[in-house]
């Protein structure tokens, strides 16, 4: 398997991992003792998602993939930058969904069907941006803690309704696709500041 970091292929990977994951888990170590974090891992080609690098990886034999390539980012640069941009973002998102609320339970719903699908794209970047963030961190979101629910709880949580709403749109339950924005996704949203206001202490109290 050809491992290339950041451009680069002289990392050589120490003994025989098991498995593609564990291949992985030692760039990320390699790459912790620099101060940095991984950004994007692709195997041969194909960029994996954060939250699909279990299942896809886990079990997988090296002798499986011809090349692993992974981009990393300055941990603090990477922190700073992805919780910058959820505070400039995250005050808008309840906003935006009492609004769209509105529009859905109005006279002319189908105004609301392009800001909906941006919206949710939106709130996609929030979780992959404060995923990030906690990686970076080596926090699990399992352990963090908000208002008494787990991170994972909370956004468990959330895409569940994100999918109800969704549902809804596709089959014109407009009222019920108003009634999820109004109830249950603003009141969510309102939560997101507390979620990355807890990983900027988290992040301060690491840097100290």
């Amino acid at each position: 398997m050809d491992v290339i970091v950041d451009g680069s292929r002289d990392f050589r990977l120490q003994g025989e991992p098991e498995d593609a994951l564990a291949a992985v888990a030692a760039i990320s170590e390699y790459l912790q003792k620099q101060g940095r974090a991984i950004l994007v891992i692709k195997a041969d080609g194909s960029s994996i998602a954060p939250d699909t690098l279990l299942d896809t990886l886990q079990g997988k034999p090296l002798a499986d993939i011809s090349s692993l390539e992974v981009e990393s980012a300055d941990v603090a640069g990477l922190v700073e930058g992805s919780l910058k941009e959820l505070t400039d973002t995250l005050p808008e998102l309840p906003k935006a969904c009492h609004e769209l609320a509105a529009i859905f339970q109005g006279s002319t719903p189908e105004e609301g069907f392009e800001p909906f699908h941006k919206l949710a794209d939106i709130w996609a970047n929030v979780k992959s941006r404060e995923l990030m963030v906690a990686n970076a961190l080596n926090l699990n979101f399992d352990e963090l803690r908000v208002n008494g629910e787990s991170v994972t709880a909370l956004h468990e949580e959330l895409n569940l309704y994100l999918t109800e709403a969704a549902v809804a749109l596709e089959s014109g339950d407009l009222v019920l696709l108003g009634d999820l924005l109004e109830y249950e996704l603003a009141p969510r949203a309102e939560v997101e500041p507390q979620i990355v206001a807890l990983l900027r202490e988290r992040s301060q109290s690491q840097a100290n």
